[in-house]
């Protein structure tokens, strides 16, 4: 079986490791992928979010299945261009893909359905979102970028006047783009965030074990928001108890509302849930896997991705099959970032990298080679996944491990799971 994975970052290096480790006779080809996965995959060049060549590029190959890692290439439409071609193709169409591409249109379908989620307000005029801010929300607040931020567009707003420095970042300085043409005002809720995916046919589930997300640069949860330093696995409080209770009050009706909408959503859902006293509440949904997430949660599957995938790629139901199954332990990973991220991260430091333990896996998230040096290219640069019998050997694990890896400026967190460390003892 041939397997052309879309994508160049630690997800997709985390993918790529899963899917070689499931079956060794598989041959995987990734576009652009990057020196980690170029260890496991034939590196092609292709520009993954054009529709057209992708398609040119697997038909050529003779590809089985087409994985799309980020967002981008699924918001340009690429699983639509493949299902015209009726190449299989793991993914959401560029329609369904909108539970990630537009919060706003996301928020209203979950309040039209009552899907359990934060009340919110969409305004494309900042004076309007911080009239609302005054009148209706208060503060804390959250504001939100509408579209695809790199995972940055979310800030969290203690006080009405960070409030609306937010707003005047997204709406009038355009911080992030065309991701901020309108914002969300939406209110604070508290708890616990959980990260929670499934594979889906449009219609079932087969839900992941839960893993928690560090978005804060800092230890403690301090400083900007990130992409994300940071991930474990699995979850105390994410029990099989909650995992059904999401299943049935989130994933289900969720994709129920999209097929009524006539945009059926097929490939991976990730609900980003906040546990509140109320119980769990979507703050977002992401159309594809998570990342770091992704790095914790898949070297911990001891059963097949690949056969789910595979199964919704080419239009089956996956009602009757077997859940995944985990091994036993623990999964903690350390973000490895460039001196200068989030804002204006500094790239082409040499790389040193130590041999590590078997239990020990380096995803590379933002690197390159240029001969036979190994340099920095992106803000995160690695993502560093331990994996032991307990919690807190596998933090220790994966920090250690982080802090052997050498590059001018490296920074990276030393607390990751630092409430799951409180809880467990």
């Amino acid at each position: 079986m041939k397997i052309l994975l879309l994508g160049s970052g630690g997800r997709e290096h985390a993918l790529a490791d899963a899917l070689s480790r499931e079956n060794t006779s598989v041959e995987l080809l990734a576009a652009p992928g990057n020196p980690g996965i170029a260890e496991l995959a034939r590196l092609v060049s292709v520009k993954a979010e054009d529709p057209a060549a992708v398609v040119a590029l697997a038909e050529q190959e003779q590809v089985d299945l087409v994985v799309v890692g980020p967002e981008a290439p699924l918001a340009a439409g690429v699983v639509d261009a493949l299902q015209v071609a009726r190449i299989p193709a793991f993914g959401p169409t560029m329609g369904a893909a909108t539970v990630e591409t537009s919060k706003a249109d996301t928020k209203a379908l979950m309040m039209a359905n009552g899907i359990p989620t934060a009340h919110a307000e969409t305004h494309r005029v900042a004076k309007d979102a911080k009239d609302a801010v005054r009148a209706r929300f208060g503060a804390p607040v959250v504001i939100k970028a509408s579209g695809l931020a790199a995972g940055k567009g979310v800030i969290v707003c203690m006080t009405e006047k960070e409030a609306f420095d937010a707003i005047d970042r997204i709406l009038d300085d355009r911080v992030f783009g065309e991701a901020g043409a309108e914002c969300l005002v939406e209110s604070f809720m508290t708890g616990e965030e959980l990260s929670l995916f499934a594979v889906t046919d449009g219609y079932d589930v087969l839900p992941m074990i839960g893993a928690q997300d560090h978005k804060r640069l800092l230890d403690g949860d301090e400083g900007p928001n990130t992409g994300g330093m940071g991930a474990y696995t699995p979850v105390s409080f994410s029990t099989p108890a909650l995992i059904d209770d999401v299943t049935e009050r989130v994933f289900l009706p969720t994709l129920h509302a999209l097929r009524k909408r006539g945009t059926p959503f097929t490939g991976l859902l990730y609900a980003g849930l906040m546990l509140t006293p109320d119980g769990p509440k979507v703050v977002e949904f992401n159309c594809r896997f998570g990342d770091p997430e992704t790095q914790a949660i898949l070297p911990m599957l001891t059963s097949s991705l690949l056969d789910p995938m595979l199964a919704v790629a080419r239009g089956a139901r996956i009602g009757s099959m077997s859940g995944f199954t985990w091994r036993a332990g623990a999964s903690v990973t350390t973000v490895v970032a460039s001196a200068g991220y989030p804002d204006a991260p500094r790239t082409g430091m040499p790389i040193h990298l130590p041999s590590l333990s078997d239990t020990v896996r380096v995803f590379h998230a933002g690197t390159k080679r240029t001969g036979s040096d190994l340099l920095t290219s992106g803000g995160r640069v690695f993502a560093v996944t331990a994996m032991a019998d307990t919690f807190a050997a596998a933090q220790s694990a994966s920090r250690d491990a982080a802090a052997r890896i050498e590059f001018d400026g490296a920074q990276y967190r030393r607390d990751i799971g630092w409430r799951e460390a409180a809880r467990v003892g």
